[in-house]
């Protein structure tokens, strides 16, 4: 090599580098206010030929500026999940870090992903620890029932890097060969004087006009431009880059140009007369983003038997005549298939295992030593792996031979249905979205499909988890879902109890009973559960829909026992597996909150009147157990707290014993309040929950019978229209205000206003 290519080519003042370290401080994790205006262009750039179409010494300058070309599929991908953000979600009583790319920012038109928090944990650590550490290629496989996202997982993040791969922090560049038209227009090598003086000022031939250009060799491979500098070269130049102490990343330490790239530099090399300087002359360095639509580094590979990756001979291609002599003579091979097509980007295996074990048996080679063997050359990738599969079909993978050489090269993560009744209704309220339906909703259908779903899901406690309150054991499978959902427990337990399940309640998340009969591994899929949802919309014969359309719905589901699997589950102690019990708790708990709806709508008791007087009472319970005089707001004297108007509130709480105990607990509650958010006014509605819904139901059940009176008459005036009696109709017209606010259209009203006279009158 002449002492001009690496002075002139790959020599810079490393005081003028900022430098990007995987081992380093992480990329910036911008707010969405900041990092993702749509009218900024660092977001979006211009796309102009300028800005795109660079020299090899334009290109490396731009290293020097922006040291992130370093990286590799793996830790492009990486950044790309920080590049969105992050946020601190609480879910089932711990926090997660959620990833904002998943919410789809740049792009509301997509499926966001609910949910599922841990499985993007666990795939941004298998990231992490692969950008760092790792050297050979692995496959992250996430594995579950079908319909649970994982598809969806992939989908965003390959959204994800097309929208990253448009933005300053995410550019990307690949390279062409430039052949310039010389005074033998068709004949010239391309190293003619008159071709070398076409672009005096940088020597480069990457900015040549089209009628200046012979011929035009692009990459598919998309080689990068860094690989065009020889290795004891690029070692040099990348130690001057990121300094003499840092480890370069393994990619570029070992990495090469694919063959047909290799054979023309090679021969160009031989036919030049200036040496390296006029090979690089003929390097065109182009700026690309990934699309997913036209397979450019963003490819889904479905179940099938064709080969990933092929070579087809290009060197007596008629397009291609125009190539100097010397390259003609070469047998040089374009490159297609998948695993091309993918290369700087992401595959995604979809359902893997669905393939026969051969037609996926080369991944072994490739995922070891990062190369795949063709008849006619070696290739090597600069790719992330990732894929999805069935638990059935991943389990009988497990049990073959060959799953030992497969469990080395790659990361498993299962990814399970939700539990969270919540993010379920929440998937539903999409879909609903998406159909754009204008049949009326009643209130709480998505809510009790959803935890539906969830109570399908569930098994049965292990009889015994060792550090665990053995009553959490007993749980039967409407009390484990409200918990799950709600971080909610029976009466039964104290406050303090509560806090103490809530800290082993990842002891009980996702139990299994054997490799497939896992929570979160049966039931209703969302898919399923989207199709109860639309079915019970498109009825012809209901003006709306309603809970009991949805009840309907899935009695019908429950009785195709040969489609769904989970229907012939046998029901266990609890409800566990027992649908028509299931069924029966939700239709309980629809009935529940549908009370719930009218009592506040019917306005018999004041909130306000009795926070006020919870409020009073904690500070008689405070005073009290501190032996502390109160002082009359009225009169200004003091005096001991009144011990008979703290019993008689205990008794609306139905405390009827340990009284002592109860206000020690409610201290404790305070003070942990005042701990966990100092400087916050005491939360009544939150902290004494349990104690409020005791008051209300109590309260309640004392006027279930005139509140049914009540309702007759409301649900009269519905149905005739005409003006109820004068002493009720202020009421009758508040109450059915109060019912629309909180969604009940007239039908939907009916419907409640006849279970509530039916049920209590």
């Amino acid at each position: 090599m002449s002492a001009a290519f690496g002075q002139t080519a790959f020599h810079g003042d490393p005081r003028r580098v900022r430098c990007y370290n995987a081992t380093g401080p992480k990329p910036e994790v911008k707010s969405m206010e900041h990092g993702m205006d749509p009218n900024s262009e660092a977001t979006f750039p211009s796309l102009s030929v300028e800005r795109r179409i660079l020299s090899f010494s334009e290109y490396l300058q731009a290293v020097r500026n922006q040291p992130g070309q370093l990286r590799n599929a793996t830790s492009y991908l990486r950044d790309c999940m920080l590049h969105f953000g992050t946020d601190t979600i609480h879910r089932h009583g711990r926090p997660w870090t959620r990833y904002r790319l998943f919410d789809a920012p740049f792009d509301p038109g997509l499926v966001k992903l609910i949910g599922h928090e841990p499985a993007q944990n666990a795939f941004f650590s298998f990231l992490q620890a692969q950008a760092e550490h790792g050297r050979a290629p692995r496959l992250f496989l996430f594995h579950g029932p079908n319909g649970s996202a994982k598809s969806t997982f992939f989908q965003l993040l390959a959204s994800a890097l097309e929208a990253y791969s448009a933005t300053e922090q995410g550019a990307l560049y690949r390279f062409n060969w430039i052949f310039p038209a010389g005074p033998s227009r068709g004949r010239g090598i391309g190293f003619s004087e008159t071709a070398a003086r076409t672009r005096p000022e940088t020597g480069s031939y990457a900015h040549l006009d089209g009628e200046s250009i012979d011929a035009l060799l692009p990459d598919e491979f998309r080689d990068s431009p860094l690989l065009l500098i020889p290795r004891e070269h690029r070692l040099k130049f990348l130690a001057d880059l990121l300094g003499p102490d840092t480890v370069i990343p393994p990619w570029l330490d070992k990495a090469d140009l694919h063959p047909r790239n290799r054979q023309i530099f090679d021969t160009l090399l031989l036919s030049s007369a200036s040496g390296p300087e006029g090979v690089l002359r003929h390097v065109q360095v182009e700026r690309f983003t990934l699309s997913r639509r036209y397979r450019r580094g963003l490819v889904t590979v479905e179940p099938k038997m064709t080969a990933d990756a092929h070579a087809r001979q290009i060197t007596a291609d008629r397009s291609l005549q125009s190539l100097p002599p010397a390259l003609q003579n070469l047998e040089l091979y374009r490159y297609g298939g998948d695993l091309v097509d993918a290369n700087r980007g992401m595959v995604e295996f979809a359902d893997l295992l669905k393939r026969p074990l051969e037609g996926f048996k080369y991944l072994i080679t490739t995922l070891e030593e990062g190369f795949l063997s063709l008849d006619d050359a070696i290739l090597q990738f600069d790719l992330f792996f990732g894929g999805s599969a069935n638990d059935r079909q991943f389990l009988a993978f497990s049990e073959t031979p060959d799953f030992a050489s497969f469990e080395g090269r790659c990361e498993f993560a299962r990814m399970p249905y939700l539990l969270d009744y919540h993010s379920e209704t929440n998937i539903l309220e999409l879909s609903l979205a998406e159909t754009r339906t204008h049949k009326p909703i009643a209130p709480h259908v998505l809510t009790c499909a959803g935890l539906w779903a969830v109570m399908t899901r569930l098994v049965r406690p292990q009889p015994a988890i060792e550090g665990v309150d053995p009553r959490l054991v007993e749980l039967n499978v409407i009390e484990k879902a409200l918990w799950y959902g709600d971080l909610a427990l029976p009466e039964s337990f104290t406050s303090e109890q509560v806090r103490t399940a809530l800290s082993q309640l990842p002891e009980f998340l996702y139990q299994q009973n054997s490799e497939l009969l896992y929570e979160g591994g049966i039931g209703a899929s969302p898919r399923l559960l989207r199709t109860i949802l639309l079915r019970a919309l498109t009825r012809p014969e209901h003006a709306f829909c309603s809970v009991t359309h949805i009840f309907t719905e899935i009695e019908q589901v429950m009785k195709q026992k040969a489609t769904f699997e989970f229907v012939n589950y046998p029901g266990q102690e609890g409800g566990y597996h027992d649908l028509p019990k299931i069924l029966t708790h939700v239709r309980r708990f629809w009935q529940h909150l549908m009370e719930r709806d009218l009592w506040e709508a019917a306005n018999l008791v004041e909130l306000e009147s009795v926070l006020e007087r919870l409020e009073n009472y904690i500070s008689l319970v405070i005073h009290f157990v501190k032996k502390e005089k109160i002082k009359d707001a009225v009169t200004g004297q003091y005096h001991s707290p009144s011990e008979a108007q703290m019993k008689a509130f205990e008794a609306e709480m139905d405390i009827t014993s340990g009284a002592s105990e109860f206000r020690q607990n409610c201290m404790s509650r305070v003070a942990a309040f005042s701990i966990e958010q100092p400087g916050e006014k005491l939360n009544l509605k939150a902290v004494f929950a349990p104690e409020l819904d005791r008051v209300f139901h109590r309260q309640l059940v004392a006027r279930r019978t005139h509140l049914a009176d009540l309702c007759r008459t409301l649900l009269e005036a519905l149905e005739s229209g005409a003006p109820p009696p004068r002493e009720r109709a202020e009421w009758v017209e508040a109450t059915r205000a109060r019912l629309e606010t909180r969604g009940y259209f007239r039908e939907a009203a009916m419907e409640m206003l006849e279970w509530y006279v039916r049920e209590y009158a």
